[in-house]
Formats: C-alpha cells, structure tokens, sequence
C-alpha cells in the first residue's frame, strides 16, 4: 500500500487511492471513489460512491462529498463543507427523476471557505475562492471572490 489509512478509517471495495494519501481518523471512502497522489483526507470526513478526486487536494475535517461530486487538483475544502446532490430534496417522491441529481464540480485550485455549502448543479470555477459560511447556489467564475448566504461575487 503506497498511502495511509487511519486504523479507524473505512475504505469500501473498488477505490482508488493514490501514491502518499492520507486518510485520517473515521473518514469514510465509499465505493468506486478515486482519489489522486498526495490527497490528505481530514478526520471524519464522508465521501460517497463514486466520487473522483484529483492530486494534491486536502479535505479538512467533517467535510461531507456526496455522489456525483468531482474535484480536479490542487482543491483545498476547509473544515465541514458540505455538497448535496437531490436538487429536489423529500421523503418519498420520484427517485428516477433525472431532474433530482445534479453534478457539482470543483476546478483546479478552488478553495472553499470553512462550514460552506454547496447546492448541487454548480461549477466552481479555477483559482476561485468561497468564504467560510457560504451557500454557494449558482456557478463561481474563474478566478473570483464570493462570500455570503447566497454567496455572491465580490471580486
């Protein structure tokens, strides 16, 4: 094994995971998940089927991604971000609605503020930055500022 995994970390069947990762104390990598070369996974942090996740990231801690969540390199998430991925959120309801689940993407060099939100559907844009506590509901261009709930451009 040419990464690291906390005695208390799970790490579900078919993943991949990169040269001189680390994944720390009760995180959970679910199914079919990727992750790149020199990737540190915080502690308690939950990622689901599926999710791909490119070199050089850090998730910080207690940071939720769920399925349908990709990251390219170099991404930082600060501590409890959280993504969705039921743009139509219920109990119940039409599971096989193509409309409910939406990708989110996370281009090279993004940094995402501590205890953000992201809504499901948007691109984060390279090099942009979201302050911490934000509600990101709408795509962030390349190489910009938002802050706020709804996070809004300020640069």
């Amino acid at each position: 094994m040419e990464y690291f995994t906390h005695d208390t970390a799970i790490i579900d069947v078919n993943c991949i995971i990169g040269k001189n990762t680390k994944v720390w104390a009760f995180s959970h990598i679910s199914s079919k998940v990727t992750i790149g070369n020199n990737c540190i996974i915080g502690e308690g942090v939950h990622i689901g089927p599926g999710v791909i996740i490119g070199d050089n990231c850090k998730i910080q801690n207690h940071s939720l991604l769920y399925e349908g969540v990709t990251l390219e390199d170099n991404v930082f998430l600060g501590p409890n971000t959280v993504t969705t991925n039921d743009y139509l959120p219920q109990v119940g309801g039409d599971w096989k609605n193509s409309n409910r689940f939406k990708k989110t993407l996370f281009k090279k060099g993004c940094s995402i503020g501590a205890n953000s939100t992201i809504i499901c559907g948007v691109i984060i844009e390279e090099n942009s930055l979201v302050g911490a506590g934000s509600v990101v509901t709408k795509n962030i261009p390349k190489n910009s500022k938002a802050f706020g709930n709804p996070a809004k451009i300020i640069k």
